[in-house]
């Protein structure tokens, strides 16, 4: 489908689009933005709903689309932040392991150098606040529960679906970093009981590092810093308490999915239908 509907609202082929490169990415961003965003409605957003739509009468309780505990938002929101300095410190790590791949990664450095507010406002919008609400319907709202079904064990359901999260983020160095994060939204979702809580963590994930390098461009301290092959060592051993801090909060102030959360209808619902039969 995007073969056919890019050249005619970009202007450019699909091809050239995914292809773009360090000398036309300025001139590319925003047809790339507009694919990535087709891409994630139409891939994960789209047949999310309709599983849900399909599976169950209300869409917003198989996705367990509720009003999150605030507090429960900020834990979640400080643990990946937390941990953030810590993935990078892997990716760098897998770099040094096995250089001289081309990596996704590489394209996704390219498409945050901005420098115009435009720019990071359409950023957020297609690489935060999408892939935030869309990948976790997808893959937390959807497959994790999927695969809990069949497997009946939360650990290994989320180390499954957080495998096929890191694939679906093309990035060879970056892919044990995004398979630790995707396990942890895992739990965010299980121990708050509402999927917005990941959603919203995810997104300003995503938005930070954007931002952090939109301010780059203008602040030395900061440019320096992102030029840097690591991060101060206070930095990443600050950021590791923090996320040790907001997950054993999390985790106490829990409000854990019932033992039956993966079945499509609670015992309840069942008796309710078979009584209407």
């Amino acid at each position: 489908i995007l073969n056919l509907i890019m050249p005619a609202m970009t202007g450019y082929s699909l091809r050239a689009i995914q292809g773009f490169t360090k000398e036309n990415v300025d001139d590319l961003r925003l047809p790339i933005m507009l694919a990535q965003l087709i891409t994630a409605v139409g891939v994960f957003l789209i047949p999310s709903f309709l599983f849900a739509y399909w599976s169950h009468p209300s869409v917003k309780k198989y996705l367990r689309l509720y009003t999150p505990k605030p507090l429960h938002v900020l834990l979640a929101v400080c643990m990946l932040l937390g941990a953030l300095p810590l993935f990078l410190e892997i990716g760098v790590f897998f770099k040094k392991l096995i250089p001289g791949i081309a990596d996704g990664a590489d394209q996704v450095e390219l498409l945050i150098k901005i420098s115009k507010p435009t720019e990071l406002v359409v950023l957020t919008l297609v690489m935060a606040i999408s892939p935030g609400v869309c990948e976790e319907l997808f893959f937390r709202g959807v497959l994790l529960r999927f695969a809990h079904q069949r497997t009946n064990k939360l650990m290994l359901s989320a180390i499954i679906t957080s495998i096929l999260f890191a694939a679906a983020h093309n990035s060879i160095y970056n892919a044990p970093s995004i398979t630790i994060a995707g396990i942890l939204l895992c739990y965010i979702y299980y121990w708050s009981g509402s999927m917005i809580t990941g959603m919203i963590a995810h997104t300003v994930y995503n938005a930070v590092q954007i931002y952090f390098s939109y301010l780059a461009t203008t602040n030395p301290n900061l440019k320096a810093m992102s030029a840097s092959e690591h991060l101060p060592w206070y930095i990443v051993v600050a950021g590791t308490v923090i996320f040790i801090f907001s997950a054993y909060t999390l985790w106490k102030t829990r409000n854990t999915l019932s033992s039956n959360w993966s079945a499509n209808f609670t015992p309840e619902e069942m008796q309710e239908q078979n009584e209407n039969l």
